[in-house]
């Protein structure tokens, strides 16, 4: 593996490159940790605490760069770390492996079927609710419709004469008497 070209690191360098991302990009879509990353484009495996890890992570971020990593994640094993041991030799020891090409992607987004029938669906909805309605509507309906009630014929308010105190009497009834009080309830 002395060659650069068939290094996993190098290889997920340029496929991230490749597609155009930064390392912050991939950390975003990813949740990897930016340590984690750097660690393995690095092919510094001392950073993780057991092959487990690190064939996880190696795992997990080619394959969303759809880099075929199979040869490391299989020298990736747990013995590899094996007391205090570092994962160096492992990655020195891999066979060489061409790289493979990826296969043509061909993805259809949309187009006018699907919105056809988002429409359609979305007809018989609206229709589905108004003839719904319209059954229950006949069904429950009330067999006597309400009787209109006349309005009420409004008579004129008698008219009450008030007497006028005596200034004498008003004085007599506000003498002697606190202001009034709130009530407090316990």
């Amino acid at each position: 593996m002395g060659n650069d070209d068939e290094r996993i690191g190098k290889r997920l360098t340029r496929a991230r490159e490749a597609a155009g991302l930064c390392v912050d990009d991939v950390v975003f879509r990813t949740k990897l940790p930016r340590s984690v990353l750097l660690a393995l484009e690095a092919e510094d495996f001392s950073v993780f605490a057991s092959p487990l890890y690190a064939k996880s992570f190696l795992a997990q971020y080619s394959a969303f760069l759809e880099v075929d990593a199979g040869a490391w994640l299989d020298a990736l094993e747990p013995g590899a770390f094996g007391l205090g041991g570092s994962m160096a030799t492992v990655v020195e020891a891999l066979p060489a492996v061409a790289p493979m090409e990826k296969p043509a992607r061909h993805e259809v987004r949309g187009g006018w079927i699907p919105v056809l029938g988002l429409f359609a669906l979305s007809s018989a909805l609206v229709v589905s609710v108004v003839k719904g309605f319209e059954f229950f509507e006949t069904k429950f309906a009330r067999e006597n419709p309400p009787v209109a009630v006349p309005p009420p014929v409004s008579r004129p308010a008698p008219v009450r004469k008030e007497r006028p105190v005596p200034a004498i009497v008003q004085e007599d009834e506000n003498l002697g008497k606190p202001p009034p009080r709130a009530i407090i309830v316990r």
